[in-house]
């Protein structure tokens, strides 16, 4: 009967430890403090049963509480978040990656503007103080005085900038009424600052963007080439 209770408090712990492994490669801060506080408890189980082990569970219960309580937080963010119903899919899918909860504290970075035919959103070699998402409407890239690409919903703009710091590479003209997300870089840097996993993903998201308006542009240029080569 010993070696069973003995046998049971090794596996209790073994669990315990498991649990908050796991928790260390989880990449949602939600689920990770969740399997973190079973792991926890398991182990506050375990040093109940073993017995005279109170300064062990005193310090598990601080940590049970701190992650309660950012636990608290992130679901309040989640009850928080309201997609606009119209935009909500593309939002879901332009920042596909990131959970409920860190899309609620990025869009509290970002504020919804309309913008007319004819507007300016960036100016090639000036600073750029916001990155923008075209949500819809479109808009045409000049670099130089020249036309190279148009850029349709669901895009990026002012990328580069944002990753680099640098000024614009390019001027990007409204060029039919658009709807756009603009996060204010000092707002931004706040939210990834408390969450890097955030910035990680927006990132990835800004390359992955970058990448396809490059491929976009490239087979633009060799269709130009072909119809000139054609006329010729």
């Amino acid at each position: 009967m010993e070696f069973d209770a003995l046998s049971s408090l090794d596996a209790l712990i073994a669990l315990s430890f498991l649990l908050i492994a796991v928790s260390y490669f989880l990449t949602s801060i939600f689920w990770l403090r969740v399997v973190a506080v079973g792991g926890l408890f398991m182990e506050i189980l375990y040093f109940h049963f073993k017995g005279g082990m109170a300064l062990a569970i005193a310090g598990d219960l601080v940590f049970i509480t701190i992650n309660l309580y950012q636990l608290a937080w992130l679901v309040r963010d989640r009850l928080s978040l309201r997609l606009p119903e119209k935009e909500g899919p593309m939002l879901r899918e332009a920042l596909a990656g990131l959970d409920d909860a860190q899309i609620s504290r990025l869009l509290k970075a970002a504020e919804w503007r309309d913008y007319q035919e004819g507007e300016t959103l960036t100016r090639q070699d000036a600073p750029v103080d916001a990155l923008y998402f075209l949500c819809s409407g479109r808009a045409n890239v000049e670099v130089n005085g020249s036309l190279l690409t148009y850029l349709e919903k669901g895009s990026f703009i002012g990328e580069i900038a944002y990753l680099t710091g640098n000024p614009a590479t390019a001027t990007v003209v409204i060029d039919e009424p658009a709807r756009i997300l603009v996060f204010s870089k000092m707002r931004m840097a706040k939210v990834v600052a408390a969450d890097s996993q955030i910035n990680a993903i927006i990132y990835q998201l800004l390359g992955r963007d970058l990448a396809m308006k490059m491929r976009r542009t490239n087979t633009r240029r060799v269709l130009e080439e072909e119809e000139q080569v054609l006329k010729a």
